[in-house]
């Protein structure tokens, strides 16, 4: 009987560790992608170029859509420390992770609608790769610092 005690001591913490973290989550309205790019200098205009042609006007087209919050947004790094860790890094925002699924579902088919003829989402993203030293994504969620 001890041992029953036990374990559903044990099971009832489980439930509202589960539910504490579940509405923690809940907390976190965005899924923030930050993609960082290395790019040699002789291939900034370049970079920018693809983007501002050709990923500009497809993420425009996602915001009108809904699956994107915001604006897409292109930074650069304003003034280099030690070294430049990155040459570029774009922020976009996704309502939830429901909007990214989607977003991966409609790519190919928002971006040959905007450029038929192309070859989908993964051409533009082939000319900044042959332009980029290195490249990295994050996900990262804000921390409300209100309860």
């Amino acid at each position: 009987m001890q041992k029953f005690i036990r374990l559903s001591f044990i099971a009832l913490v489980l439930i509202v560790g589960v539910s504490a973290a579940n509405s923690q989550e809940e907390r976190y309205k965005y899924v923030i992608e930050e993609s960082f790019y290395v790019v040699k200098p002789e291939n900034t205009e370049k970079f920018v170029q693809v983007y501002r042609e050709k990923l500009f006007p497809f993420w425009s087209e996602m915001q009108k859509r809904g699956i994107i919050v915001g604006e897409y947004k292109l930074y650069s790094q304003r003034l280099h420390t030690l070294d430049p860790h990155w040459t570029y890094k774009t922020v976009v925002v996704f309502p939830n992770y429901a909007a990214l699924d989607k977003w991966l579902e409609l790519r190919d088919e928002v971006y040959d609608r905007l450029f038929p003829g192309e070859g989908g989402y993964k051409a533009p993203r082939k000319e900044i790769d042959a332009i980029t030293v290195s490249h990295w994504d994050e996900f990262i969620r804000e921390i409300p610092l209100q309860k």
